[in-house]
Order: C-alpha cells, then structure tokens, then sequence
C-alpha cells in the first residue's frame, strides 16, 4: 500500500505532537517531517516530496497562507490542507484563490481529520461545515445582479443534479455511489460531465452555483 506522505507545519508543538498521536496508527498515513513556520514547509516540501502539507495558517516568519502560495508555485502536485483557530472568510477566500485543497478548524475530530486527508489525497476538496459556511456568505457578499453564475449553460440530467445536491452536503464520491448505488469512478464521471456543462473549475465553484440555483440552502 503507498501511503500518503504528509507534513505537519505549526508553530505550536503541542499541536503537532496531538495531531502525531490522532495519526500515529492510521496504516495509510505516514508523518515524513514537521514545520515550524511556513519557512520551514517550503524547505521540507522541497526535501520530501509530500503528497500534502497540513499546515497552520498564522505562523512566525512566513504565515500559512504565504507559504500555500509559495508552494503551489514550485510543488503544484503537493497538496495543501490549511488550519485554523478561526474560520476568517478573509483568509479562505485568499486560499482558496492560491488553490487550497481543504480547511480545517484546529478542534477538528480525529475521524474528520484522517477523512479530510484522505479525501484530499484522492484528488477532493474538504471544507469543514463551519468553514462551508464562511465561503457562501462570503460569497453573497460579492455576489453581483448578474443572474448567471457560470459561462456554461448546459441542462443537467436528473442524475447530475442528485449527485450536486449530495457533493453540496458534504459528502465524498464513495458516499455518494453508496446513496445512489452507482462506482466512484461513475460519480467522478458526473461531476466533471457537470462542470463541463456549467463551465465550472472545482468543488467549491459547483457549491456556490447550488446554492444561486437552489439545490441547497445557506
């Protein structure tokens, strides 16, 4: 089994040593350094080729969201997952801008820890309710008159609108082919085929059209 290779950047060592014992015995995860500044990401990055860095956003010398810029510059493959103990939509609308691929509030359980990771690692995005949050006010904030929020205009068929309505609950492709009995591999095949339609990037683009077009609610 290829285990997912992740660094811990934080400035705090008590938070890098908690996370360590939450994912000390997950047989897929394997912790190659820490960071204590996002400085120091960058470099360990450079060393070890991780597949994702789960990082703080304030840390000395260089912040987490500096370093997340940083790196997808030079690793675009190494994926980042950023903490914090505020969900500020200041900071996750500038991640999300420099292509994060999850964010997480710092009280995070374990079992959502270790499913963000995996997630990510499977080519997802992951955003933590509370964090789901502060994206749609954030984006009705800036949201203009224009009634059309994407340049597509393809119709979606009744199974891709199913598949929009469970990706904006929050679940995963595995959970979603368990609710409508179809592959993985089908609901993946469903979720390009409707970004392709309605002229969207990522996961949290087919959110914010859900929630103008009402397949889900604030």
């Amino acid at each position: 089994m290829n285990r997912i290779k992740l660094v811990i950047a934080d400035d705090h060592g008590l938070i890098r040593d908690g996370i360590t014992a939450m994912l000390k015995y997950e047989d897929n995860i394997n912790i190659v350094a820490e960071a204590v500044n996002g400085l120091e990401a960058i470099i360990q990055v450079e060393h070890h080729t991780p597949d994702i860095v789960l990082m703080d956003i304030m840390m000395p010398e260089m912040t987490g969201i500096e370093a997340l810029k940083k790196i997808k510059d030079t690793a675009p493959e190494t994926k980042i997952i950023l903490m914090s103990m505020e969900i500020s939509e200041e900071f996750i609308s500038e991640a999300l801008e420099y292509g994060v691929s999850g964010y997480l509030p710092k009280d995070v359980r374990k079992n959502v820890l270790v499913k963000a990771i995996n997630r990510v690692h499977d080519g997802e995005e992951y955003f933590d309710a509370k964090v789901s949050d502060a994206i749609f006010k954030n984006y009705y904030k800036k949201k203009t008159n224009n009634s059309t929020v994407v340049a597509g205009s393809g119709k979606l068929s009744k199974r891709e609108e199913e598949v929009l309505t469970l990706v904006c609950q929050g679940l995963g492709n595995i959970e979603i082919s368990d609710k409508l009995f179809i592959s993985p591999r089908t609901v993946d095949s469903h979720k390009s085929h409707i970004m392709e339609k309605l002229g969207l990037k990522n996961t949290v683009e087919l959110i914010k059209f859900a929630i103008k077009n009402g397949f889900t609610e604030l």
